[in-house]
């Protein structure tokens, strides 16, 4: 048997298919790993590569391989085990990475060969050298200290895989800012590493999906460094793409930065409102987002012809049950496009995971419920049913139709007043997620993540 690798992508079991070529969930919130692919770009040539993602295909324990490579966060963390155990059954080497197995590498190791801390682009060679020569490590530590190399990641590995698109780029890592509950800057140390703008626009020439001119960079904060984010949009203006990507909410108070983003191909970003409470995120260190300019950051976005997918969380200590109303209002008044809730969720590794813990507030052991949807924690200021209860209704309320057909009647007038491909694809982008959320609901009200009623939505 040749040298073969098989890539696993894990999914939560609401979204796991039955069957291959049954692909579960919504197309338009139906990504691939872009680590995989970065993974398999750092393989030598000799090797055969399969990948597995579970969205798309239940695990095969039957196929050929002779490595096994899981990404690991910590709601599937139990999965991935399951799967590992499995393999390792059959003699199979078992390699895991990815944040859980960085936070909690001694609980990853009872069921890995081997595991990856950090990125995987100072570990993987070696790594791979180490297991021809069978002589495989327990642990590789990453030194994320150095300037960030990336290869061009090798996205023809999802061809034919269901996607709708796999256009994805990686222009930085990490993210400057220290939010107590977010696992990206402790997982990168705490920095923010760029690479060069070249490389980027290597890149996206070489993307190969349909339709190529559309981009979705992956960066957890496209705009840390407003510098170099300024500098990558005036190099991406001549490549006439289209994109989205994520941001914090302080992108709109730069109004350069936004007609720039704007004019480079811009229409829609996700930003991390979190809330709007100016005392709950001065109680998680998110000091960056100022309540006070939310509705002039998102006029000014508007403005520009740049679509918001708003992310909410719910459950700090500083929330009480108004907080539901007041995010709701501001949701309608400021006619942002779309809008994700959130639970509170203490991942490991991250401050607020260690101050919960000593505190006695988890709720749950299981780390299969730390995916953002279920109700981990004993809130401060309301009970954890009240918690349950006014996530469920915002995102009912927000998501009902009468609301939904008001907000894309608004995009289509905008459209209307600046017509242009960009603006088109703005309109089509919001139908899309729009109804993409209004299914999840209906989805997730099966196994009552959100109340059973909700199925008729």
């Amino acid at each position: 048997m040749g040298k073969k690798i098989l890539l696993v992508s894990l999914t939560k079991d609401y979204l796991r298919a039955d069957k291959p070529h049954k692909p579960k969930g919504t197309i338009f919130l139906r990504f691939p790993s872009l680590a995989l692919a970065n993974i398999a770009a750092l393989t030598p040539d000799n090797y055969e590569i399969k990948v597995i993602d579970e969205q798309i295909m239940p695990v095969d324990y039957n196929v050929e391989c002779n490595l096994v490579a899981i990404t690991v966060n910590t709601s599937v963390s139990k999965r991935a085990y399951e799967i590992a155990d499995n393999f390792k059954k059959k003699g199979i080497k078992v390699v895991m990475g990815g944040f859980h197995c960085s936070f909690m590498p001694e609980e990853s190791l009872k069921h890995a060969d081997s595991i990856v801390v950090g990125d995987a682009e100072d570990s993987w060679p070696k790594l791979i050298k180490d297991f021809e020569n069978g002589n495989l490590k327990r642990k590789y530590i990453s030194d994320q200290t150095k300037s960030l190399e990336i290869k061009t990641p090798k996205l023809e590995i999802f061809r034919g895989m269901g996607y709708i698109n796999t256009n994805f780029v990686e222009t930085t890592r990490g993210c400057s800012h220290n939010c107590k509950f977010c696992s990206t800057s402790p997982f990168y140390d705490h920095k923010h590493r760029k690479r060069p703008i070249e490389e980027v626009i290597k890149d996206i020439k070489n993307v190969k999906s349909f339709p190529k001119k559309f981009i979705f960079f992956v960066d957890d904060n496209i705009v840390c460094d407003r510098n170099y984010a300024k500098k990558l949009f005036r190099a991406l203006i001549p490549l006439k793409i289209f994109w989205i990507s994520q941001a914090t909410a302080d992108i709109g108070e730069d109004e350069e930065l936004v007609r720039l983003a704007a004019k480079s191909g811009c229409f829609g970003v996700f930003l991390g409102f979190d809330s709007i409470s100016k005392s709950s995120l001065n109680e998680v260190n998110k000091k960056h987002n100022k309540v006070a300019k939310y509705k002039n950051i998102v006029e000014m976005l508007h403005k520009h012809g740049i679509g918001i997918e708003a992310g909410f969380v719910f459950g700090f200590d500083n929330d009480s049950k108004e907080v539901f109303r007041e995010t709701f209002e501001f949701l309608n008044e400021t006619k942002i496009e779309s809008f994700l809730a959130m639970y509170l969720t203490p991942i490991p590794g991250t401050k607020i995971y260690d101050e919960f813990k000593k505190q006695n507030r988890l709720l749950e052991s299981d780390f299969s419920k730390y995916d953002f949807r279920h109700v981990v924690i004993k809130p401060k200021n309301m009970t954890p049913k009240e918690l349950y209860e006014g996530v469920s209704w915002i995102s009912k309320e927000f998501n009902s139709k009468k609301l939904m057909h008001r907000r894309i009647f608004w995009k289509f007038k905008q459209f209307l007043k600046n017509p242009s491909t960009r603006g088109l694809l703005g309109v089509v982008g919001n139908l899309a997620i729009n109804l993409a959320f209004r299914n999840r609901i209906k989805n997730l009200s099966k196994d009552r993540t959100f109340p059973e009623t909700f199925r008729n939505i």
